[in-house]
């Protein structure tokens, strides 16, 4: 399976997990995390960079450019039925703020790249089906067949090992 890494995946293993106290996941992710089989997408790269993200020096030494994902056509496509799905069909209808939140950041090319890819999204967000005020990626992501992995689920699909005793 493929997977696409939201950028709070990142934000929540340096806040739960620092690499002080946790040095043997940090290096075993350094061989999972990396492979073909997990990718970043351009908007969460940008995102990471853009807000001098603790793990941003990490992460850029040690993903391959092959592994950040870039819009082509296809995914255009698949950002359009993302967009028009969260603007103009889910019911409840989303606030026009939460719309414009969501669209104005990584979440909704993530939804769609995914969607595009056949692959997974690795997210801490929790789905809310009846929020109004916040969209959820995983409320859009289960629209368009997508499945969402939080952080645990998404370590030992990767087989990460040793973490059992701090997870």
């Amino acid at each position: 399976m493929k997977y696409l890494v939201d950028s709070n995946f990142l934000g929540e293993l340096a806040t739960l997990y620092p690499d002080d106290v946790f040095p043997s996941l940090w290096v075993d992710l350094e061989t999972r995390l990396f492979t073909p089989s997990v990718f970043f997408h351009q908007e969460v790269d940008d995102e990471l960079k853009l807000w001098s993200h603790p793990t941003y020096d990490w992460y850029s030494r040690h993903r391959e450019e092959s592994q950040v994902l870039r819009p082509d056509q296809l995914e255009i496509g698949c950002y359009a039925e993302v967009t028009e799905w969260v603007a103009d069909v889910r019911e409840p209808r989303y606030r026009a703020a939460a719309v414009d939140e969501f669209l104005g950041v990584a979440d909704s090319w993530l939804v769609a790249s995914a969607y595009r890819h056949n692959a997974g999204i690795v997210t801490n967000e929790v789905s809310a089906p009846e929020s109004v005020k916040k969209v959820k990626i995983p409320d859009v992501a289960s629209n368009f067949g997508v499945r969402c992995f939080n952080t645990v689920e998404f370590l030992r699909k990767i087989g990460t090992r040793g973490t059992e005793a701090f997870l």
